[in-house]
């Protein structure tokens, strides 16, 4: 396609099912993404919830969850965005 006829291209040439389509994808990409940051929010506040009980050497509690304090401490210091 040349240049010319490229800049003469507008949104109303693209079909509708096009636009259709790409909405549904930019929807899908915009839910998906708050649902990650979500994730990551949550993911952070169990992490520095965790810190707290293992420093606080709430053995108690470490014990109810299963976790040692090493391994609490081991999770805590992970990055929100790692598993």
């Amino acid at each position: 396609m040349s240049t010319r006829i490229a800049h003469r291209l507008s949104f109303r040439d693209i079909a509708p099912s096009a636009l259709s389509h790409s909405k549904a994808r930019l929807s899908r990409l915009i839910a998906g993404t708050h649902s990650t940051i979500g994730r990551w929010f949550a993911r952070s506040r169990q992490r520095r919830a965790l810190r707290e009980i293992a420093e606080r050497n709430d053995f108690h509690v470490l014990k109810d969850i299963g976790v040692s304090r090493e391994e609490a401490l081991r999770e805590a210091d992970k990055a929100f965005w790692r598993l």
